[in-house]
């Protein structure tokens, strides 16, 4: 299990890094918006997870998690445990 608190901007920040095997990832938004997805995540492709919000997500081997905003800086707290 690790957990995190990330301050992500306006490039893509690694949240989560990629490890051997599955892994569940849960993310909170403490303040405005971010977007997640892969290394190339943008505003315009990744999903939004707004203000004060959690997401739940599984990520396949060898996976990581990017987030980004479209503004500014905005914490995640992220929880990953290995399947």
């Amino acid at each position: 299990m690790v957990t995190s608190q990330v301050t992500v901007t306006t490039t893509p920040t690694l949240l989560v890094a990629a490890d051997p095997h599955d892994q569940t990832v849960l993310l909170h938004c403490e303040s405005g918006s971010v977007y997640v997805g892969n290394a190339t995540v943008t505003s315009a492709n990744g999903y939004k997870l707004d203000n004060q919000n959690t997401i739940t997500l599984p990520l396949g081997a060898y996976q990581a998690l990017y987030g980004i905003t479209s503004a500014g800086t905005n914490a995640v707290f992220v929880y990953a445990e290995v399947n």
